[in-house]
C-alpha cells in the first residue's frame, strides 16, 4: 500500500501516535505529546519499540472499524505503548524481538477492546490494565524464546545521549544528574521518568516542565501525591529508597493527577480523596510486590489502576454529595479545563439534561410566595410557587377587592408548562367567597401533569368548571388546561405551582427549575433557567421567529463571511457545521481548524467550549455569541460567566490554575443587551449587543464588545469592537 493511499484511509495517523503519547499523562497537549516521544528515544530501542507498537495497534484499530475518534485520541494506542517501551528495555532489538513487538500490539489491543466493554458498562476507564495483563503475558512467555537476548540499553546512558543528541544533550544530561538536590526530590523525578521506562534523573527533570507547561493542576496534585506518600513513608518506618530501587513511585504521581483533577473536578473534596488514596496506594504496593515476586515480575502500574478505580466506583454509586467532589461529566484533558467549565456550566446548563419546562401561563404574574414561604410552602412542600397578576401600582384587584372577579388573575388562562400527560383531575370544588378557605379541599380545582420520569407538575385553585382536559389526555407544551379560580386552601385567587416526583395530588414537591423566562422587575433579564422568587414579576420568552431560524445550525451548513477590517477587506472566513461522534454540534473553521461546540435549546443558543489558536475569528465568535436567546425583548439583558480557560492574560490564568481548586481571583464576564429592531416590515431585523470583560482583583484588565445583527433569517454582520478598532465579519 502506498503511502498516499495510507493517508487517505488513515488520515489522522500522526495525531494518533501523537495522543497515544499524551494519554499516559491523561492529556492531549501537542507539546507534551512530542516531549514524551524524545524521552522515550533516550533508549532507541525502547523508543522505536514502543512507536512501533502504538503505530501497529493504532493501525490495526483502525483498519478493524474501531471508533475513528478514540483512535485518534490515542485511546487505543497507548497501552501498546506502554507495552513496546517495556520490551524494548528489556529485550535487545532484532527480528525474533520484532516479531514480539508485532503481535504483543495486537494483543494490547484485543484486551483493550475488551476490557473496555466490561468496564465501560460500570462508566469506569480501562486506565492501564490492557498494558499490564499483556506485559505480564508476554515477558512470562518469552523467557524460554531463545532467539530474544536481553537488553544492554540503558548501561551507557552518556552514550545514548550523545547518539541521540551530540555533545549539547550529553552536557545536559550531565549538567542535570550532577544537581546537588534532596534525595526525595531526586525520587520524584526518576518516578516522572519511569513511566517512560526512563530511570534517570535528566528524563524525569523534562517530563516535570512538560507537564507544568501542560498543567499546573496536574503538577501540582503530583507534588502533594508524592510529598504525602513520603510524610506516610516516614510516619510509617518505611525506607523511601524502596521507591526509588523499584521504580514504582510513578503510581502515587499518576493516581493524584487521576483523582485530584481528571476523574474529578479539582477541588478541596478532590485533594481529600487525593490524600485518602495515597496510604491505600501504599498498600497495594507493599501486597503486590509480595505476591509477584513469586513469578519474578514487577507490579508496574497495577497500584494506580487498583485504587483509581476503587474510588471511581465508589463515587458513581453515590446516592448523596454527588457534588463534593463532583466527578467530571464531559472530559476535556485538562485539569484546569475541567474545573473551570464545571465551575460555569454547572448552573448555566445543568438544566439542559431535563425536560424544559415554561411558566404556566400567558403575561406578567407576581410571585406572591415562593420557596419556604411564609404561609402554606414549608416543609415536604417548600417547594412550591403562587402567582398572581397585579396592575401598574402593584394591587392585585380593582375596586374594593370583595369578588373573585376583581382579582385580575382570576379567570386568565392557565396552560400546560410541557408536553405530557394528564394524570389526574379533581374539579367541581366552587370558589370561595373572598378571605374564606376551604381547608377539607385543600388543592382545590387540580391538573396533575406527567411530563418525564419522576417529573409532574401540579397546577391547583382552578376555577370550578374551567378545566378543558381529562385523565389520560396528552397534551402539548402551551395548551390551555383551564383557568385560574380561587379553589380550596385559598383566601384570595392565585395559582399555585409545584413539582413532584409521585402521581398524587398534594404529594412532597421537589425542586425543579423553570426554563426561559423573564424577570421584570425595574429591567428585563432573561433566566435561561431558574426559580423565581417572591415578588419577582416573571413572564415567558416568546420564541421571534427571525432569531430562532437564523440561529438554527444544521450539521453541514456553511457560514461564509467576508472580514472587513476598518472598512477594507481581508479575505473570507468559513465555519461549516459538524458533529462528533457524541453527537454533539460543532463550528469548524475551514482554515485554522479551529472548534467552537455549541448547544441549541428551545429559548437559548449556548456555546459551551473552544479548542484551537487563540487568535481566531472564531474563538471571537464563541466569546460575542456565547449565550443567545431566541426571543426578543427591547432592553432585556442577560449575564453569564465565561470559563477561566479563556483568560486572555496567561501569567495570571497561570497564577490561577495553581491555587484554583481553593479560591479564584480572576473571572470573565458576558454581558448580553437586546438592542433594538432595524429595517422596515419588508426588511425588518433586530440587533444584539455582547460585551466581555475580564477581570482580576475586581478591576477590568481587558474588555471588548460585539454587535450581531440579524436579518433574512441568518445572521448577518458580527462586528468585534475592541478599543478604537473595528472588524466586521459579513455574510456572504
Amino acid at each position: 500500500m502506498s503511502i498516499a493511499r495510507f493517508r487517505q484511509l488513515f488520515p489522522h495517523f500522526r495525531l494518533s501516535i501523537r495522543n497515544s503519547y499524551t494519554q499516559i499523562f491523561f492529556s492531549k497537549d501537542k507539546i507534551l505529546g512530542w516531549t514524551l516521544m524524545l524521552i522515550s528515544f533516550f533508549d532507541w530501542q525502547a523508543g522505536l519499540a514502543g512507536w512501533l507498537s502504538v503505530a501497529v495497534a493504532n493501525t490495526a484499530a483502525y483498519m478493524s472499524g474501531l471508533n475513528r475518534q478514540k483512535i485518534t485520541d490515542g485511546l487505543y494506542g497507548f497501552n501498546a505503548l506502554l507495552v513496546g517501551l517495556g520490551l524494548g528495555s528489556y529485550y535487545q532489538l532484532n527480528s525474533a524481538f520484532l516479531l514480539v513487538i508485532l503481535f504483543a500490539a495486537l494483543l494490547s489491543l484485543l484486551v483493550t477492546t475488551l476490557l473496555e466493554g466490561i468496564l465501560s458498562k460500570y462508566g469506569l476507564p480501562f486506565l492501564s490494565l490492557p498494558f499490564l495483563i499483556t506485559y505480564w503475558m508476554t515477558i512470562l512467555s518469552t523467557r524460554d524464546f531463545s532467539q530474544l537476548e536481553l537488553s544492554r540499553h540503558g548501561l551507557y546512558n552518556l552514550n545514548e545521549m550523545f547518539r541521540l543528541g551530540g555533545l549539547p544533550l550529553m552536557r545536559s544530561y550531565e549538567w542535570i544528574s550532577n544537581l546537588n538536590l534532596p534525595e526525595t526530590i531526586k525520587i520524584y523525578f526518576r518516578s516522572l521518568g519511569a513511566v517512560f521506562f526512563q530511570y534517570h534523573l535528566f528524563a524525569g527533570v523534562l517530563v516535570a516542565l512538560a507537564l507544568l507547561r501542560w498543567s499546573r493542576q496536574a503538577f501540582l496534585f503530583s507534588v502533594i501525591g508524592f510529598s504525602s506518600a513520603w510524610l506516610l513513608y516516614r510516619l510509617l518506618g518505611i525506607n523511601m529508597q524502596s521507591v526509588s530501587y523499584s521504580y514504582i513511585g510513578f503510581n502515587y504521581l499518576l493516581t493524584s493527577i487521576a483523582i485530584g483533577g481528571f476523574f474529578l473536578v479539582s477541588s478541596v473534596g478532590s485533594l481529600i480523596w487525593l490524600i485518602i488514596s495515597v496510604p491505600i496506594t501504599a498498600f497495594v504496593i507493599a501486597s503486590g510486590n509480595a505476591i509477584f515476586s513469586n513469578w519474578q515480575v514487577g507490579i508496574y502500574s497495577l497500584p494506580f489502576n487498583v485504587v483509581v478505580l476503587l474510588v471511581l466506583y465508589l463515587l458513581r454509586l453515590r446516592e448523596r454529595f454527588t457534588e463534593n467532589p463532583p466527578l467530571v461529566f464531559y472530559q476535556q484533558y485538562s485539569p484546569e479545563q475541567n474545573q473551570y467549565n464545571y465551575l460555569v456550566n454547572r448552573k448555566r446548563l445543568a438544566h439542559l439534561s431535563s425536560m424544559p419546562v415554561k411558566l404556566p401561563f400567558w403575561g406578567i404574574w407576581k410571585v406572591t410566595q415562593g420557596f419556604d414561604g411564609e404561609i402554606t410552602h414549608k416543609d415536604a412542600w417548600r417547594h412550591a410557587w403562587d402567582f398572581e397578576m397585579t396592575d401598574e401600582e402593584g394591587k392585585t384587584f380593582r375596586g374594593d377587592g370583595l369578588r373573585c372577579e376583581d382579582y385580575f388573575c382570576y379567570d386568565k388562562p392557565v396552560i400546560s408548562p410541557a408536553d405530557g400527560v394528564v394524570q389526574e383531575v379533581a374539579d367541581g370544588i366552587p370558589d370561595n367567597a373572598i378571605g374564606d378557605m376551604n381547608l377539607n379541599k385543600n388543592w382545590g380545582n387540580t391538573v396533575l401533569i406527567w411530563h418525564a420520569t419522576g417529573i409532574y407538575s401540579q397546577l391547583s385553585h382552578l376555577r370550578k368548571g374551567s378545566i378543558t382536559v381529562k385523565s389520560g389526555q396528552t397534551i402539548r407544551k402551551g395548551e390551555q388546561i383551564g383557568r385560574c379560580g380561587n379553589s380550596g386552601r385559598s383566601p384570595y385567587p392565585h395559582l399555585h405551582v409545584q413539582f413532584q416526583a409521585v402521581p398524587e395530588i398534594g404529594a412532597a414537591t421537589i425542586s425543579f427549575p423553570f426554563a426561559g423566562y423573564l424577570t421584570i422587575n425595574g429591567k428585563k433579564q432573561l433566566h435561561p433557567s431558574g426559580q423565581p422568587h417572591k415578588d419577582q414579576y416573571v413572564a415567558n420568552l416568546n420564541p421571534e421567529t427571525l432569531l430562532d431560524r437564523a440561529l438554527h445550525f444544521i450539521p453541514g451548513q456553511e457560514l461564509r463571511f467576508e472580514v472587513l477590517s476598518d472598512g477594507k477587506s481581508e479575505g473570507e472566513v468559513v465555519w461549516r457545521v459538524e458533529t462528533d461522534i457524541f453527537n454533539n454540534t460543532y463550528l469548524e473553521c475551514k482554515t485554522t481548524s479551529a472548534k467552537a461546540w455549541l448547544v441549541r435549546q428551545p429559548d437559548v443558543l449556548y456555546f459551551t467550549h473552544y479548542e484551537g489558536p487563540d487568535d481566531t475569528l472564531l474563538k471571537e465568535f464563541f466569546q460575542g455569541a456565547y449565550q443567545l436567546s431566541t426571543g426578543f425583548e427591547p432592553g432585556l439583558i442577560l449575564s453569564e460567566s465565561i470559563s477561566l480557560h479563556y483568560f486572555p492574560n496567561k501569567v495570571l490564568k497561570q497564577l490561577q490554575d495553581f491555587v484554583s481548586p481553593f479560591f479564584r481571583f480572576i473571572r470573565t464576564n458576558y454581558h448580553l443587551e437586546h438592542y433594538a429592531r432595524t429595517g422596515d416590515m419588508l426588511d425588518e431585523g433586530i440587533e444584539l449587543r455582547t460585551n466581555v470583560s475580564h477581570m482580576a482583583f475586581n478591576r477590568v484588565i481587558k474588555a471588548k464588545s460585539y454587535e450581531l445583527h440579524f436579518a433574512n433569517d441568518q445572521i448577518k454582520t458580527f462586528a468585534i469592537r475592541d478599543n478604537q478598532t473595528v472588524k466586521i465579519l459579513k455574510r456572504v
